[in-house]
């Protein structure tokens, strides 16, 4: 329990230097800002997990089980399709403008996939999923229960995201400040039930891991710590009501998606138990 504890108040802790105000300029300014908050803060957050990870969480739910993901596949395109959704909506309403980013990613997008997309889903796997779920969640559940430790491991993953929506509690727009708060919360929430219906650490992480690489690579807000490809911005406070609906809804899918899997699950299993033979009758 002792362990459990401080390593949920380690990572509590952790994005505290970065979220001091001024602190993108005395961190090294904001291309060095942006890789502690993109790679830093999982890499620091995985080696946490190592240094106080308990027994008892090794091996659980690290493969996962494949019926299981393999239930989850289309929930989760579905999922990943209606998060960015909003784009969709908001060039539709003339809200939002698209803007050139990074000329070395966009200039050579495959070349950036070939090495930007892997790094994102081991991030994803071994940085972030595995010290919020396979270390931080397994470890709450033995002595919370699973709702309150999913709880627990969400609301640290909000936190050590905190610094790439604020740098130095900056807050460059509220409204975008607001829309990407539930969209990083729904996030956690998606990445958490994935974990904790059998599918495991995997398919966790990887989903974590395009989401990573979308946002880091691709596309994102103008108001954004990343600066990826391509930018869009609005000057429509409803285009982020819109973002955050879009997420909202993303997390709706995954959810229901792995109630369905886990209640597949638990079908299959039972189906499985041989029945008790009759009284009276021999076997």
């Amino acid at each position: 329990m002792k362990k459990t504890v401080a390593l949920t108040l380690l990572l509590a802790a952790l994005p505290l230097a970065l979220l001091l105000p001024g602190s993108p300029g005395r961190l090294g300014g904001p291309l060095m800002y942006r890789l502690l908050v993109t790679w830093g803060v999982p890499i620091a957050a995985a080696l946490l997990a190592a240094l106080l990870s308990l027994r008892g969480a090794r091996g659980l739910l690290f493969p996962g089980a494949p019926r299981t993901m393999r239930r989850l596949l289309p929930w989760c395109f579905a999922a990943l399709v209606a998060d960015f959704s909003f784009l969709g909506a908001g060039h539709l309403l003339g809200w939002v403008t698209f803007t050139y980013g990074d000329q070395g990613y966009s200039g050579h997008p495959a070349r950036t996939a070939l090495w930007g997309l892997p790094l994102c889903l081991v991030v994803g796997v071994f940085g972030w999923e595995w010290a919020l779920r396979r270390t931080l969640f397994v470890s709450w559940a033995r002595y919370t229960g699973r709702p309150i430790a999913l709880l627990i491991s969400c609301a640290l993953g909000i936190a050590l995201a905190a610094p790439a929506i604020l740098p130095g509690l900056m807050v460059p727009d509220p409204a975008y400040v607001a829309a990407a708060f539930v969209v990083v919360a729904c996030r956690e929430i998606s990445c958490g039930l994935i974990f904790a219906s059998g599918a495991g650490l995997p398919a966790a992480g990887i989903y974590r891991g395009l989401f990573a690489y979308l946002d880091t690579f691709v596309l994102n807000d103008w108001y954004s710590v990343q600066f990826p490809a391509a930018n869009y911005t609005t000057s429509e406070p409803m285009f982020y009501v819109v973002r955050a609906a879009a997420a909202v809804l993303s997390a709706a899918l995954v959810a229901a998606g792995t109630h369905r899997a886990s209640r597949a699950g638990e079908a299959a299993a039972a189906s499985a138990v041989p029945a008790r033979p009759a009284a009276g009758t021999r076997s």
